[in-house]
């Protein structure tokens, strides 16, 4: 790091400037770039721990300075006793309509029968059975040992495992490679996303893909606006999401990682059960869905292209 870093006011008003920063944020870098052109964003505790959520000037990364936890501590910790139909519903039908959208551009780019896809993040195995449907060949993995155990007994090939070696290794095969590498909200709890993203391109067959969705940085701002007009903190519990991609600190991490970004859009709204303010979001979503920068959601695709 440079150390010569000043975390700057975005406008937050008092809640942001009363702040207490901590030594780290003080001499903070971007990881991305390794800009020291910081502007503060906002600020949570949990569990008597701070965290500064920053924005990079330079590559319009949005990142948590402290990573106080190695991984996602809520995710980890869940429980069997947790994974219940609200949890099953989040993963599978909650996501259905984004589920096909990725497929409409995944059979453009795959003309071979039955490739491999491995879902890194699996969880309870959602897309897992979403992709099995479509003819893929489904492996996956993921930080949640409850998670995992549940998505077994459908899917064999899931393990517990945090990084691509770890699986390999329980897998037993070092030189498996994949035809599609999925990454459905979870590139936004990577502590190490470049380190990371270089791993997943050592496990993807010359000419494969990746696919990333993510919650959008660029629509971070506007959600703190409507926040505040409730008189509401924005919640973006940095201790899970340490990372929030724009579209273009989003191609750039790709990029940075060997891979070509062939499409950059937003991902069409997870629908809830339906309600007045249901109507008004799905609206919305549909709306912003239009203009990926301000999007709630976006996603991409990169195709991995050794020579």
């Amino acid at each position: 790091m440079n150390g010569g870093s000043v975390l700057s006011d975005r406008g937050q008003g008092d809640k942001v400037q009363s702040v207490r920063l901590t030594p780290l944020s003080r001499s903070f870098c971007c990881r991305l770039c390794n800009s020291n052109s910081i502007s503060l964003v906002a600020s949570e505790e949990s569990k008597g721990k701070t965290y500064n959520i920053v924005h990079c000037d330079n590559c319009d990364l949005i990142q948590t300075v402290e990573h106080y936890s190695e991984v996602s501590p809520d995710y980890v910790d869940l429980k069997t006793s947790e994974i219940d139909d609200n949890r099953l519903w989040c993963q599978n039908k909650h996501k259905i309509p984004a589920f096909k959208q990725w497929f409409s551009t995944a059979k453009k780019y795959f003309s071979c029968e039955k490739p491999s896809l491995l879902d890194v993040g699996c969880g309870t195995g959602g897309f897992l059975s979403f992709a099995a449907s479509k003819g893929f060949i489904p492996f996956g993995f993921d930080a949640s040992k409850a998670q995992v155990e549940y998505t077994q007994k459908q899917y064999p090939n899931a393990r517990f495992a945090n990084t691509f070696a770890e699986y390999s290794k329980k897998m037993g095969e070092s030189e498996l490679k994949y035809d599609v590498i999925t990454l459905w909200d979870v590139l936004e709890h990577i502590r190490n996303p470049s380190e990371f993203l270089k791993n997943a391109s050592e496990f993807i067959k010359p000419e494969g893909y990746l696919f990333v969705s993510v919650p959008n940085g660029g629509a971070i701002y506007w959600k703190i606006k409507i926040y505040s007009l409730f008189g509401k903190r924005p919640e973006l519990i940095p201790w899970e999401h340490v990372f929030y991609y724009s579209t273009r600190s989003l191609k750039m991490s790709l990029e940075k990682a060997g891979f070509s970004v062939k499409k950059i859009g937003s991902v069409v709204c997870y629908p809830r059960p339906f309600s007045v303010f249901e109507i008004l979001r799905r609206i919305g979503f549909f709306c912003l869905g239009l203009y990926p920068k301000a999007s709630p959601q976006i996603y991409a695709w990169a195709k991995l292209e050794r020579i």
